[in-house]
């Protein structure tokens, strides 16, 4: 395929040559365009501007062409909803028609197969619990990676380095953990290291701190489960449990989030937007109330910057919101004051959630009463 001249470049609005950083900007373009970078993943990426950390992501490319859902299921004997179903538990996205995610890699049809050996053996059940996991541990690698190879590095860099010398960097970056981690490489990671690369651009705020991400975060937990638990058998809490945690695990994923972590009766999770976030929690909480083997469940939601490492998250906010959920009526959520600012007010005819503001309220270890607001 011919190189793309500057003249496309600017019809799609990703280029000015009139701006002070034009050659610079143009130099990255024809890059990414040399190395095989589709113009509509360049728009895409430049919306977010995440366009040099497009060239992170190429060594990640699943060799062989990509193919279209349909293609995947029918390879597989299964169903569309089925590699959906499949993709979700393992925490990958599920949307495939948007320029970032045209098809999925051929090596999918793989993964299929080998989740029908598995459910014909176990039961779906148990199959997509293990996928859980699997996908849930893959995720804190991936991000570990990212955060070691790549963003360790960039912030060494020079302020003046250009945009093409930033983008070679993170290449580089991404190569260099393949090389040394060749039998971790598999599809699984490969497509989380993808999803981490564009989180770190989306949240990270290189100019207060290379370790620092703004993300909107929750805890939701159950209420009462000591006393539930006891009447309980091991295997009854177990179980109970496990549906708890796939509930968390899917309605994250969906909302491009990710579980943080799995602490007994509660879960912490994270999402790129303070709404993701209160969608999360409110459909978490709605999950479980109708689930007739657990207690109801409570949440909180806070939006702001956090400490980020190796794939976890801490920081007072992160600490103020595991101390706010207990202040949270059973089934509903309380939110900081940023989210609520976030959310705004809802349009006409959009009315997924009423907010009532709550007294200040004073929380263990937070030296100040804090402002929040009951969300249902």
């Amino acid at each position: 395929m011919p190189a793309r001249r500057a003249e496309e470049f600017a019809e799609a609005g990703i280029y000015d040559p009139d701006a002070p950083d034009g050659a610079e900007r143009l130099e990255l373009l024809q890059y990414l365009d040399g190395r095989g970078v589709t113009l509509e993943a360049m728009v895409d990426a430049a919306r977010s501007g995440a366009l040099a950390a497009l060239a992170s992501e190429l060594p990640l490319q699943a060799p062989g062409d990509a193919l279209p859902i349909e293609a995947v299921a029918s390879a597989g004997a299964t169903t569309v909803d089925r590699v959906r179903r499949v993709r979700l538990a393992a925490g990958l996205p599920t949307d495939l028609g948007d320029p970032g995610h045209p098809g999925l890699p051929s090596s999918v049809v793989e993964d299929v197969v080998s989740f029908e050996a598995g459910a014909a053996l176990f039961g779906e059940t148990a199959t997509l619990s293990f996928t859980r996991v699997l996908g849930a541990a893959v995720a804190r690698i991936a991000e570990a990676a990212v955060s070691v190879f790549l963003t360790e590095r960039l912030p060494v860099l020079s302020p003046e380095t250009t945009e093409l010398a930033r983008a070679r960097a993170g290449e580089d970056g991404t190569a260099t953990f393949i090389a040394v981690t060749p039998g971790l490489m598999t599809n699984l990671l490969r497509e989380h290291m993808t999803l981490a690369i564009r989180r770190s651009v989306a949240e990270r705020t290189l100019e207060v701190d290379e370790h620092a991400v703004t993300v909107g975060l929750g805890f939701v937990d159950l209420v009462g489960s000591t006393p539930w638990a006891s009447g309980l058998t091991l295997k009854e809490h177990a179980m109970a449990l496990g549906g708890f945690e796939a509930a968390a695990w899917d309605i994250a994923s969906a909302h491009d989030g990710r579980v943080v972590k799995l602490i007994g009766d509660e879960a912490m999770f994270l999402a790129p937007t303070a709404a993701d976030a209160a969608h999360i929690a409110l459909e978490l909480c709605r999950a479980v109330a109708i689930d007739a083997a657990l207690p109801a469940a409570r949440g909180a939601v806070g939006y702001g910057t956090v400490g980020a490492r190796d794939g976890d998250y801490f920081g007072p906010l992160v600490n103020l919101v595991a101390r706010a959920v207990k202040v949270a009526e059973p089934g509903s959520v309380v939110i900081t004051e940023p989210v609520r600012a976030a959310l705004g007010e809802p349009a006409a005819g959009d009315s997924w959630f009423d907010v009532v503001e709550l007294t200040a309220q004073a929380l263990r270890g937070i030296d100040e009463p804090v402002r929040l607001f009951a969300l249902r």
